[in-house]
């Protein structure tokens, strides 16, 4: 005789699932036995196999299944203890204002988030087969597992009621921080975390969604973000001076991020950055752009860089700056060789030395606050030509005279002089020398200059170093070509080979014997220096 398990009916194991789950919901910090849980699981167990769907349509679904599990009425019941439980809390709610909501809301939430996680569990059998069917085979929109139905429960009943208030509540508190008051960061962050996990994939309920979130707090929060920076900056500029409005910006951007990171979502932090960018800086970018020339004249290197990378933030920001810089370098530039001019036109080192302190300082500028901005560094190249190539200078001695003091400095350089510094420094000031000489329009002037002056030094023997002279033309031929120093090349060329030819004499026994001292050089008479050195007397 076969043996039938006793039905049980949703009567039968509510009145203790009814306590088990208010407990759970408002006393679990009190602890909750295993035991108990363990009871509450098996009688939603028992009532799910043993009871029969009470409707039509799920009779008839789970004939031609195979399938008969219960679980429509203790759904139905779960929903509606759930709704009750929510009117309570909700009731409460009303009560409460700004802070006090806020505390209240979150610490429900969390209470009611931690509980529904067990209850989710107890209910484990319904979610994976009464809920399962219905909502992935029978198509209804409606049933959810048992933590995402607790989560639209919230939703409906206790977030949209009291929705705007929690909202004004939180942008009240950021604006407190940002006028300088102490806030439960903590606080702020548990609520809008709530927002966060109550957007609800309704197609695919494992998944969140942030439209709750953009949609009932980002949108207030940048609309008040705006609001608020829009007065500050204008009440602040207005009183203050421009340097120190760029670091008020400056100091209020990296706040911004850091309330980003501290307690708003991720994704808030692109447009909340580029509001702070329209107000802060793009509407008062033409009181910007007016200082840049006084923080210029008077060498304000923190704020240039300050202000280049407020306004690098901005389209075409950086723009009237790129004019600006370009003329006042050339007028610096022309102005520290009206200074010397009565002198520099006999002192090569004087002259080049000018020219290079001009550029040092700038293209320090350009390097390290405008982090060597391909439009900045086009600015300084533009405006260092100009003052290179026509200054007080030139204008009286002609346009050839640049290229001819730089020529004579590197003479001064290379030639042996107890006053030259050691080769490893001489190889620095070259270096710079080629700073200025890239500037040098009429190159062919410096090459001929330099070309004589170079033959002179080879002929004479008053070459301070083979390694310095190799490494000039080497320079040269780097920024013009092999053209340019192939005759320099082949001078240094027929130099070395007669070097290596009298060493090579003097190592005989012949050169022994001889009376005179004396020295050969095997040269190219063809070349234009040359020709115009060497004289042979009859």
């Amino acid at each position: 005789m076969a043996s039938f398990q006793k039905k049980v009916t949703l009567d039968d194991i509510w009145p203790d699932l009814d306590a088990g789950l208010s407990q759970l919901l408002t006393d679990l910090n009190e602890g909750f036995p295993k035991k108990r849980w363990m009871k509450l699981y098996t009688d939603v167990y028992n009532y799910c196999t043993t009871s029969r769907a009470a409707s039509s349509t799920t009779a008839k679904r789970t004939s031609a299944t195979g399938a008969n599990f219960a679980g429509e009425d203790l759904y139905n019941r779960l929903n509606d203890f759930l709704k009750r439980h929510m009117k309570s809390l909700l009731k409460v709610a009303e009560t409460r204002l700004d802070d006090s909501l806020l505390n209240y809301y979150k610490k429900e939430w969390d209470r009611f988030t931690t509980a529904m996680k067990y209850i989710h569990n107890i209910f484990e059998y319904l979610n994976r087969h009464w809920i399962k069917r219905e909502s992935e085979d029978g198509g209804k929109k409606d049933v959810y597992p048992i933590y995402t139905l607790s989560l639209v429960i919230w939703c409906q009943s206790m977030f949209k009621p009291l929705k705007s208030r929690l909202t004004s509540a939180l942008l009240a508190l950021i604006e407190k921080e940002r006028n300088g008051e102490q806030i439960d960061t903590t606080l702020v962050s548990g609520v809008i975390g709530a927002y966060v996990a109550l957007g609800l994939n309704k197609d695919k309920p494992k998944e969140t969604t942030l439209e709750v979130y953009k949609r009932d707090f980002e949108d207030a929060f940048l609309q008040s973000t705006d609001v608020f920076y829009t007065a500050e900056s204008t009440q602040f500029i207005a009183v203050n001076t421009i340097s120190d409005y760029m670091r008020k910006v400056d100091l209020r951007l990296q706040e911004e991020d850091h309330r980003v990171r501290l307690y708003l979502h991720a994704s808030t932090a692109h447009d909340l950055i580029q509001r702070c960018e329209r107000v802060l800086i793009e509407k008062h970018r033409d009181q910007i752009w007016a200082e840049f020339q006084t923080l210029l004249e008077n060498d304000k290197v923190e704020d240039l860089g300050r202000m280049y990378s407020l306004l690098a933030r901005i389209a075409r920001g950086l723009d009237p700056l790129k004019d600006i810089l370009e003329k006042h370098v050339q007028v610096v530039g022309s102005q520290a060789v009206d200074a010397v001019a009565a002198t520099a036109a006999n002192e090569p080192k004087e002259y080049v030395e000018t020219l290079l302190r001009v550029h040092k300082k700038y293209n320090d500028l350009v390097t390290n606050s405008f982090k060597a901005d391909p439009g900045f560094v086009a600015a300084l190249d533009k405006a260092c030509r100009r003052f290179v190539n026509d200054n007080a200078v030139t204008k009286k001695e002609g346009t050839a005279k640049s290229p001819e003091l730089l020529a004579k400095y590197c003479d001064n350089l290379l030639k042996k002089s107890p006053k030259n510094p050691d080769e490893a420094e001489i190889l620095e000031l070259l270096n710079d020398v080629m700073l200025v000489f890239k500037y040098i329009e009429d190159r062919d002037v410096f090459q001929t200059f330099y070309s004589k002056m170079f033959a002179k030094r080879l002929i004479h023997g008053t070459s301070a170093s083979e390694y310095l002279e190799g490494q000039m033309i080497s320079k040269l031929k780097q920024n013009c070509g092999y053209d340019y120093t192939s005759k320099l090349g082949r001078m240094f060329g027929d130099m070395s080979v007669s070097k290596e030819l009298m060493e090579r004499f003097n190592a005989t026994s012949g050169a022994k014997d001889l009376v005179v001292d004396f020295t050969v050089l095997v040269l190219a008479l063809s070349l234009p220096p040359l020709i115009n050195m060497l004289k042979f007397s009859g």
